[in-house]
């Protein structure tokens, strides 16, 4: 699952500047509606993953495979670019990674293991 507060963030700043755009007979309606959408934004925050200040401890030290055969050239040279590993509900160990081709330069996201 990927950080949302970034988007939540950009989300907030959108209802603020709409709220400053509303003409001066709304202003008030305008107000009140972007406090009650700030309450429903912080709320989403407060329900969701954890924020990229939160780091999650659970994460994997060490893959059991940091290379391994890649798809586009079938070289074992498909190596992991460390830092990069991130959960992922898509997989059966529950992480990816990204890994880069010494040989022919493909990238991409694969599962962890």
């Amino acid at each position: 699952m990927a950080d949302i507060a970034p988007r939540l963030t950009a989300l907030k700043r959108g209802i603020e500047r709409l709220a400053e755009l509303a003409a001066p007979a709304q202003a008030e309606e305008a107000q009140r509606l972007a406090k009650t959408l700030y309450a429903e934004l912080d709320g989403l925050r407060a329900a969701g993953a954890p924020s990229a200040e939160q780091a999650p401890d659970d994460l994997p030290r060490r893959l059991r495979y940091e290379e391994i055969r890649c798809p586009v050239c079938s070289l074992r040279s498909f190596t992991y670019q460390k830092g990069t590993l991130r959960r992922s509900a898509d997989t059966r160990s529950g992480f990816e990674a990204l890994f880069h081709c010494l040989s022919c330069g493909h990238e991409a996201w694969h599962e962890a293991q």
